[in-house]
């Protein structure tokens, strides 16, 4: 029996796509395959009543709103934590609220974090931010970072953290995984193109509709490109549109998928593209949707 009570705090989980909250909803998958009594604390847009799962009344930003809400449930819940009790606060929102008010509740458990990648540029702008940012790292019990220049980055920015680090890089989807074989290559009328990352101009779909607008006229007519995902920033999704307008090749949104559709779309491409690239607030820590498309035995362009 686990006699330790987890309580895994997130404001990204599914359905809503996303890197953070695919890696919070594996762990749970696997905690409760392993008998481990995870509990689970998510926005309330989660679809799903699983057993330990409790939902916040957040949409699952990291707006001032959302922060205070999960402190007031800090705080509210506080009287039922014990020694044995962990938190892990195993995305940034949900971190950025403990940051942000911690220092407001007395004897808090022990907890860990999960650092993704932007953390270290969005939480060390604000000189107050990051003074906090550094406490919270250094009382942690564990932090976990999913990648070598998670790693490095963490460090540059607190060496003395140095022991409580934990590399352990992520792994794709469960429903998204391949044979992890290289796919054979089949004629078919087109070659597919595919990219899936949330519309956003860190992901760089304007870079990929650039450079197959430099094509020679007649290899266009082959290429087929589609991109999977959310559109989260608007103004630059209707660029995307007028750049798409003007390339002759056939290019399709597809918005968010389910994981059974987008596993075909995987399995039907012959190229996977990329070019996420850093933005003043917002860095690539760990790219999941490249292990989903290796996977699946597709080349890839990052």
């Amino acid at each position: 029996m686990h006699k330790q009570k987890i309580i895994l705090i997130t404001n990204e989980y599914p359905p809503k796509r996303g890197g953070a909250g695919v890696y919070c909803e594996e762990i749970v998958y696997s905690s409760q395959k392993l008998g481990i009594p995870l509990h689970v604390w998510a926005p309330n847009y989660v679809k799903e009543n699983q057993k330990n799962l409790k939902k916040l009344p957040i949409k699952g930003s990291q707006g001032w709103l959302c922060s205070f809400r999960i402190f007031l449930e800090l705080r509210k819940q506080k009287k039922t934590f014990n020694q044995s009790t962990i938190l892990h606060f195993a995305e940034p929102g949900s971190l950025r609220a403990f940051i942000r008010f911690s220092w407001m509740i007395k004897d808090l458990p022990n907890y860990i974090v999960t650092i993704h990648g932007s953390e270290m540029i969005r939480f060390t702008f604000n000189p107050l931010e990051r003074i906090l940012f550094k406490k919270t790292l250094k009382n942690a019990k564990r932090i976990h970072v999913l990648s070598n220049y998670n790693k490095r980055k963490i460090l540059k920015f607190c060496p003395e953290i140095e022991n409580l680090i934990f590399l352990w890089p992520g792994a794709p989807a469960r429903n998204l995984k391949g044979n992890k074989e290289l796919k054979k290559v089949t004629p078919r009328e087109k070659f597919n193109i595919l990219c899936v990352a949330r519309i956003h101009p860190r992901k760089g779909q304007d870079l990929v509709i650039r450079a197959l607008d430099t094509l020679p006229n007649e290899m266009k007519k082959n290429v087929k490109c589609t991109f999977v995902g959310p559109i989260v920033k608007r103004n630059f999704f209707n660029s995307l549109i007028d750049q798409s307008i003007n390339c002759r090749c056939k290019i399709d949104f597809l918005g968010d998928l389910e994981d059974e559709k987008l596993r075909k779309i995987y399995q039907e491409s012959d190229i996977f593209i990329l070019p996420s690239l850093p933005r003043a607030k917002s860095v690539e820590g760990f790219g999941f949707v490249y292990l989903e498309a290796s996977s699946n035995g597709i080349p890839i362009i990052a």
